[in-house]
């Protein structure tokens, strides 16, 4: 039997980034499932989806016996090349046939994967003498797997009906096209609206299941006790509704699973931005309950084009936890259920708690999502406040009271002299929702809760005027220049006691997702905007909200001091009836009949 690890995708013409793939040199046509490379020109696989990460396979997996398939034909040779801290060497080279028909397979062995001296193999093709097709390519191992792999994907869905579609339709004919993944891979989406349709064949392995609204946290509950239940999967996708997915993700996630030395492997899929699509967000994230912002992506703002990152043979970075936009883990690794947190934090906790300590990441296995700044709002800090002060509580044991105080009143306090009244309100909100305690957190109606939060009108990215609009986004400043006007704001108490003839005229100006405290001390207005796209806010001084707002978050501190510690009591107490089965299935029948 031969495993197919991964494949050789090349780019079409409506692929929005086609360096991410394949690099072309020379004169080359993209035709329908492949491309044409006229005498002289080549193409190589020294990209980021592209490369074979021998390194981080031979570490992670079993797989030994390699080989690697190229589906070419012409006038030509085709070569492998290794990557070690020595250099680049060509390991293997083989003519192409030629004569008329379709592109065939040349197959190269290569030397055991386990005891290779290469931390990464790509692949490369070139037109000597006249033209060339290739159509692609897969790396296969002889070795027969480790271990059975039935893979479900969960779906949490709410209104997101053109994201949703095109992601079930590309995972379905993944499945009916690739003969490893037929009968191994199902789809599983859990509808909080209870609207969205699919154009699936009768017998396409998709189960949709309505759900009332309980965020992401209750769509992805559902999933895990639905599948738990049917007793068919060995390993379960939590996927986003609103993304944009590299089906090959789903063909090396499985391929790791099969043979990977710990059972408990869970695969994290990196996030690229849908604005500049070769723009890493994150690929796992650390997360430090000391810090005001504890979640610290890693991987953030890398270049994927760049040929170095792709080449390099990086080591496993350990992570704290992986975000739900592509999460893949074995359904045994708990009987836990997600936090009922709605949305904000229900990630963070799984995986701080089950998931974060087995992840890896993989070349090739990453979603596009739109970037985040577009999504932050009020409504969203109500969450994070809450969420992440229950997280804190139930996973540190070293956690206390002054930690949540510190990160509290440091932000509460950037927020308020940045102008960003609403934002602080909702923080409130979320923290006395917190310390209202886990009796009061078991009654509540999420669905309600969420629209009542996003009645919020201020401070929400939106379509900015024209005249808005023509204000050039503001380049960050320098580090010491940041934390100078950090420290002007805090003596002039937000600008505040600085008499209002004194402060600066128009806007000042500040990244949409940053609290700008030392451009807004001297200014009367600021307008937050995206510095690519023409969406962002505006913001007004308003004296009598900021000290009214000063006073609650300083009477919050106080809360927080007194009633911490029974808080932690209680909440740790309450946790394994916070996520039970019988809660959530609770939770599901009421939603329903809202």
């Amino acid at each position: 039997m031969t495993q197919l690890l991964q494949r050789l995708v090349l780019p079409t013409e409506t692929t929005t980034e086609p360096l991410l793939y394949a690099r072309f040199d020379g004169t080359t046509k993209l035709v329908p499932g492949g491309a044409v490379l006229q005498d002289g020109a080549e193409v190589s696989f020294d990209t980021s989806f592209g490369v074979f990460a021998a390194g981080r396979w031979s570490r992670i997996t079993t797989v030994n016996a390699l080989a690697v398939r190229v589906r070419a034909s012409g006038v030509g040779i085709a070569q492998v090349v290794g990557v070690s801290p020595r250099g680049e060497t060509v390991v293997a080279t083989e003519p192409l046939p030629q004569g008329e028909g379709s592109p065939v397979f040349i197959e190269f062995s290569l030397p055991n994967l386990q005891s290779t001296p290469y931390g990464t193999y790509f692949v490369r093709v070139l037109a000597q003498g006249g033209e060339v097709c290739m159509t692609g390519g897969e790396w296969v191992s002889a070795d027969a797997p480790a271990h059975d792999v039935k893979l479900s994907l969960s779906i949490t869905t709410f209104n997101r009906q053109e994201y949703v579609r095109k992601t079930v339709g590309n995972v379905l004919e993944l499945e009916r096209s690739i003969d490893v993944l037929r009968g191994r891979v199902r789809v599983f989406v859990v509808d909080n609206a209870q609207n969205v349709t699919f154009d699936a064949p009768a017998d396409a392995p998709l189960q949709v299941v309505p759900n009332g609204n309980l965020g992401g946290a209750g769509g992805f509950a559902r999933g895990l006790i639905e599948l738990r239940k049917q007793g068919w999967a060995t390993h379960v996708l939590f996927m986003d509704d609103d993304i944009t997915l590299e089906p090959e993700a789903l063909v090396r996630t499985m391929a790791l699973f099969a043979n990977a030395r710990d059972p408990k492997l869970c695969v994290h899929g990196a996030m690229l931005s849908e604005e500049r699509p070769w723009l890493q967000f994150e690929a796992g994230s650390e997360y430090s309950f000391r810090s005001i912002y504890p979640l610290q992506a890693l991987g953030r703002e890398d270049d994927l084009r760049k040929r170095e990152l792709a080449v390099v043979d990086a080591p496993e970075i350990p992570f704290d936890y992986t975000a739900w936009w592509y999460t893949a883990f074995p359904i045994s690794i708990t009987n836990e259920n997600p936090l009922p947190v709605f949305v904000r934090g229900d990630d963070v906790a799984f995986g701080l708690m089950h998931t974060g300590k087995h992840s890896v990441t993989l070349n090739g296995v990453i979603v596009w999502h739109a970037d985040f700044g577009l999504k932050n709002n009020p409504s969203s800090l109500f969450y994070e406040s809450r969420n992440l002060a229950l997280v804190d509580t139930l996973v540190f044991d070293k956690h206390h009271w002054w930690n949540l105080a510190y990160r509290f009143a440091s932000f509460g306090f950037r927020n308020l002299f940045s102008m960003r009244y609403s934002s602080t309100e909702y923080m409130l909100k979320g923290l006395d929702a917190f310390l209202a305690g886990p009796s009061e957190w078991m009654k509540i109606d999420h669905a309600a809760l969420h629209d009542e939060l996003r009645k919020c009108a201020e401070e929400k990215p939106a379509p900015l005027t024209a005249e808005l609009a023509a204000i050039e986004p503001r380049k960050r400043r320098p580090k010491a220049l940041r934390a100078f006007g950090f420290l002007f704001a805090v003596v002039s108490v937000g600008g505040y006691i600085i008499p209002r003839p004194l402060r600066l005229r128009g806007y000042g100006v500040g990244p949409i997702d940053a609290r700008a405290v030392g451009v807004a001390t001297l200014r009367n207005r600021m307008l937050y905007r995206h510095d690519r796209i023409a969406d962002g806010y505006v913001v007004e001084r308003d004296t009598k909200r900021f000290f009214s707002l000063l006073g609650q978050v300083a009477k919050s501190i106080t809360a927080i001091a007194f009633s911490y510690g029974r808080l932690k009591r209680e909440y740790r107490a309450m946790y394994p009836e916070m996520v039970s089965t019988e809660a959530w299935e609770a939770r599901f029948t009421a939603g329903m009949k809202r």
